[in-house]
């Protein structure tokens, strides 16, 4: 049988965001949710430990959230989320004069500031501060309530997208019905089954790239911390692991934070091109082996001469396995 006669399967869509994408939008609203108590604990009773607590939390929202770039189309995009969540830079400044003027902080207000004045990064700012040098002393009366506000935004925005994919919201269809029906006769966002797995190959891509070539290609060649995304905190390797399991999830159908898995791209192109599917897969291994050997945190790693090879041959891995799609899993998928 040739490659071009094996079709793709629209169960591999259905999958992808039954067992993808909607179980790691809803860890994302649970962990973000998590984050919103914990700086509600800390505000309440702010020491070390409510500070640390809620910090840990930022993390582990973090974590969820960067796993969910590869799918960043749909809602994400069309409905704003993406940019209320995750914006960066922020703008310091402007926030910074917010908080010494006398202007109002409620929850209507903050919802309605510039996307750049709220989101993971200034409430980032607010946990750490510069080089995670924050101490729960730093955050007046006034800081804090902010840094609560933008708790529960964000708690509310990943909500919100949960539910975008799951539901549908604001008179809009659930996107996952959007996306699995993909090819049938009323489905006027992705006419054929074949645009629904662009699509999902296309996320892939556009991650891969961003993490190659601007979070970490960028930042390591004009040897700049202050372009790393999540600086404050020194997480932004991390965010770049979870960027990379995240595409490596969307191929094989899986997302093991929550133990979920389903028919996946993986499995149709091990059917059309067996040594293809292997071959994806030892390049998505050695991509991540390659990141786990880059000293942390990144933002100190760029300036040390030490670790240039390590950035560059994880660079060279994670440009690989996305030239790979680009080239021979992508042309498959199209043609199926």
């Amino acid at each position: 049988m040739a490659a071009t006669d094996v079709k793709f399967d629209p169960q591999i869509l259905n999958d992808f965001v039954d067992k993808v994408v909607i179980p790691n939008n809803n860890l994302f609203a649970e962990r973000a949710k998590a984050l919103s108590q914990a700086i509600d604990g800390m505000v309440k009773s702010p020491n070390d430990e409510t500070l640390k607590n809620a910090q840990k939390a930022w993390f582990g929202a973090r974590t969820a959230w960067e796993q969910t770039e590869c799918f960043g189309f749909g809602p994400a995009d069309s409905l704003g989320y993406d940019g209320s969540l995750d914006t960066w830079p922020i703008n310091e400044t402007d926030f910074k004069a917010m908080l010494k003027s006398g202007q109002s902080l409620t929850a209507d207000s903050v919802s309605k500031m510039k996307e750049t004045e709220k989101g993971f990064h200034v409430i980032e700012y607010l946990l750490f501060g510069n080089e995670k040098s924050r101490k729960h002393t730093d955050l007046g009366q006034r800081d804090l309530k902010y840094l609560q506000l933008l708790g529960a935004d964000l708690a509310k925005v990943a909500s919100d997208l949960a539910t975008s994919w799951s539901k549908g919201i604001e008179g809009k269809p659930a996107y996952r019905e959007v996306l699995a029906t993909a090819g049938t006769s009323d489905n006027k966002v992705y006419p054929t089954l074949q645009a629904g797995a662009e699509e999902m190959v296309q996320g892939m891509l556009d991650s891969l790239d961003e993490v190659a070539n601007e979070k970490m290609g960028k930042t390591f060649e004009e040897k700049a911390p202050k372009l790393a995304e999540s600086r404050f905190s020194f997480n932004t390797l991390t965010d770049m692991k979870s960027n990379l399991q995240g595409s490596q999830n969307v191929y094989l159908g899986s997302f093991p934070d929550a133990n979920t898995s389903g028919k996946s791209l993986s499995a149709f192109i091990a059917q059309a091109k067996p040594d293809l599917d292997s071959k994806v897969k030892a390049e998505f291994k050695s991509a991540m082996d390659a990141i786990d050997r880059i000293p942390d945190p990144f933002e100190k790693a760029i300036l040390d001469p030490k670790a240039a090879d390590s950035i560059k041959t994880t660079q060279a891995a994670i440009n690989a396995v996305r030239e790979t799609i680009e080239k021979q899993v992508k042309p498959l998928v199209v043609q199926s």
